[in-house]
């Protein structure tokens, strides 16, 4: 993760289009991968760091989930009625546990580059590699303009489509909903937040490490 230099192994549309601004959005056809020659990002000779980002939805109505009940006996979670929402996003660091949670009422690309730029922000002299999925706001577009203007602190990573099991962050958002979320109601909606929030920095980092597979 030192190289100046990296090579894109998947013809990703996003990553073409900032290695060649006259990158047409049309994928290379299949009869053509063998002479198919990736083209290089070229990197500064800073230690990398390397992210897992996500987005998970905070939900005001709990969502159920398997319960111990007396058998017989109906199970019953209080609801708000009409539901409201807020979007926790993460970078969970590889190896090291370490990482960036924050809640947004929104998950568009504007709070998207909002996040990188602080994560940017907490790590001023490394070059961070930012593992995402497919979703239309972390390949769309209008990112191209900051990520040209970021190529010497950040570059994002592809993951193939629908693989959420490749990225080691969807591990952390089920421990969340298992022991904070599922089956529980919270008064409002920023309880459910500032619960959550408190939750995140008290969980001990072995928990984060044992997570993405890990131990100390």
């Amino acid at each position: 993760m030192t190289s100046e230099h990296t090579r894109l192994i998947v013809p990703d549309e996003q990553l073409l289009r900032l290695v060649n601004p006259f990158y047409a959005t049309d994928l290379i056809p299949p009869q053509n991968y063998e002479n198919y020659v990736a083209p290089e990002i070229l990197l500064p000779r800073l230690r990398g760091r390397l992210f897992f980002f996500d987005e998970a939805n905070l939900s005001w109505c709990p969502e159920s989930g398997r319960i111990y009940r007396i058998k017989g006996t109906e199970y019953k979670v209080n609801t708000p009625g009409r539901n409201q929402r807020m979007y926790i996003l993460g970078s969970l660091e590889y190896p090291g546990g370490g990482g960036l949670y924050e809640i947004y009422p929104h998950k568009r690309h504007q709070e998207f580059q909002a996040h990188l730029e602080h994560l940017m922000d907490m790590y001023p002299k490394d070059y961070l590699f930012v593992v995402r999925d497919n979703a239309t706001s972390h390949v769309t577009p209008k990112l191209d303009t900051f990520l040209r203007s970021a190529k010497d602190k950040l570059c994002l990573v592809p993951l193939p489509t629908y693989s959420p099991h490749l990225n080691l962050i969807e591990r952390l958002w089920h421990y969340m909903r298992d022991n904070m979320t599922r089956s529980y109601f919270y008064v409002k909606l920023t309880a459910q937040c500032e619960a959550i929030v408190e939750w995140l920095e008290t969980l001990p980092i072995e928990r984060f490490l044992s997570l993405m597979g890990l131990s100390p």
